[in-house]
């Protein structure tokens, strides 16, 4: 049994296109010098939100839209070893690569449903060597990418049984290189 407490909560309400505070956070990442990276999902806003646990506002980065380092749904953030920060967007079928401070280094990812395309991106992991893993909710599997977005390999597909998938959302990655991917639809996950 675990024996955990409270220890406080960060952030406000913020739905204004730019500021302080938070608009639907969806998912957040911790770096190593303990900046948190939230990512924000709402109706005509999205951003990464950078804070401290003592609450200091360290700036964001991101917006709503459709261009180069706009997102139009988000839904999930990683990083790397070398602190790029990764963010997932369904309607755009792509990943967006930033570097440590927020700046635009590129988009990756193809809409489809071929070996390597996407469809939906939901879920983000990253293993000990910045390969990045996708969870493809819609097409039902797991990709493996390099950090620049060269397809490696995939595995799953539509169902029920052992590795099949029913739109999977969350992943993660343990110390020992074991996926375990949220198969949502199937409520159950699976390693």
């Amino acid at each position: 049994m675990f024996n955990l407490a409270y220890l406080k909560t960060i952030g406000i309400m913020n739905n204004n296109p730019t500021g302080r505070g938070f608009g639907h956070p969806i998912d957040l990442v911790v770096s190593k010098t303990g900046r948190i990276f939230v990512l924000n999902r709402h109706a005509g806003l999205a951003r990464v939100g950078i804070c401290t646990l003592d609450e200091e506002y360290l700036g964001e980065f991101g917006s709503y839209g459709h261009g180069k380092g706009q997102f139009w749904l988000p839904t999930a953030i990683a990083l790397d070893s070398k602190e790029r920060v990764y963010v997932a967007d369904e309607y755009h079928h792509r990943i967006s690569v930033f570097d440590s401070n927020g700046e635009f280094k590129c988009n990756w990812g193809e809409y489809g449903t071929a070996s390597g395309q996407i469809n939906a991106p939901s879920g983000l992991a990253i293993d000990s060597e910045d390969n990045v893993f996708v969870v493809d909710q819609k097409n039902n599997r797991v990709h493996k990418f390099t950090p620049d977005g060269n397809h490696l390999f995939q595995w799953g597909e539509a169902g029920q049984g052992d590795g099949q998938f029913n739109l999977p959302w969350g992943i993660t990655i343990d110390s020992e290189s074991n996926v375990y991917v949220a198969d949502w639809r199937n409520d159950r996950i699976q390693k």
